[in-house]
């Protein structure tokens, strides 16, 4: 008769080969170094992880981060956005170079967007408005989620062009690209990505721009509770236009009060 010790025994190192079984493991090279790769969903092939541009972005930032080393990646779920990678979560285990101090690695990977503030002027009276894309957000469990229009990157680095057709889908608004202006760029220089809202676990950026147009007050009032949004992502977007000067308190959204804010520092220090 086998006795419970050796029962709990055998059985654990039953689940560990079965685990070994289900993982993927391989390596990638960060600052020189050999990283352990470890990929725990089976259904996922280290092929898959290694095509997802995010996952791959953030191994070459991690290498421009010299007071940081990286002593190995677990990856534990991915979200596949029809054949490619939409969403990735990992764990790495990093330390401080200098300390040997372990410093927190966990990573939703789910890379960069944009997203645009419109401000829209009355030809008549010259009131300045600007525009809400109010929408359902699970993820903060809110039905209708306020904010300026938004949209994840393609994978092009193509940042402007992304916007515009964000813009497009989100409000109806068809602009050329030379009419967006880079808030972003303008403020801190090519070499920012863009503003970070959740630094301590996600590697989100998001690049925020600027479009400006003067329409007529009937145009402007058009817009109001307009039905948009792109049926085949699933957007059901309802249009909500509110006076500049109350933006701040229309919303407390985070991308929404950033772009708000770069524009009004930009505009007094006479860079609009």
């Amino acid at each position: 008769m086998i006795n419970r010790l050796n029962y709990l025994s055998i059985n654990n190192k039953a689940f560990k080969i079965i685990k070994r079984r289900m993982t993927t493991t391989s390596t990638i090279k960060i600052n020189g170094n050999d990283v352990p790769l470890t990929i725990i969903p089976n259904e996922i092939s280290l092929e898959t992880v290694m095509s997802a541009p995010n996952f791959n972005k953030w191994i070459k930032k991690m290498e421009t981060e010299k007071e940081l080393k990286v002593n190995s990646v677990s990856v534990q779920s991915v979200d596949m956005f029809g054949k490619n990678v939409g969403f990735l979560k990992f764990k790495a285990d990093v330390v401080t170079v200098k300390e040997g101090r372990v410093v927190p690695g966990i990573i939703f990977c789910r890379g960069g967007s944009v997203a645009i503030l419109v401000i829209l002027k009355s030809k008549e009276t010259g009131k300045e408005y600007s525009v809400l894309t109010v929408q359902t957000r699970v993820p903060v469990a809110s039905f209708q989620y306020a904010e300026i229009p938004a949209g994840m990157l393609d994978g092009s680095g193509h940042f402007v062009g992304v916007a515009a057709k964000e813009l497009k889908e989100e409000t109806g608004l068809e602009v050329s690209e030379d009419k967006l202006v880079d808030l972003t760029k303008l403020a801190y220089g090519p070499e920012v990505d863009g503003v970070y809202p959740s630094p301590g676990g996600c590697d989100e950026f998001i690049r925020l721009f600027l479009f400006r147009e003067t329409l007529d007050q009937s145009k402007i009032d058009e817009l109001q509770h307009k039905l948009t949004g792109c049926l085949e992502e699933n957007e059901s977007i309802t249009l909500n236009i509110v006076p500049l000067e109350d933006l701040w308190k229309k919303s407390h959204d985070g991308k929404t009060l950033s772009a708000l804010y770069l524009y009004e520092r930009l505009l007094k220090d006479n860079k609009l």
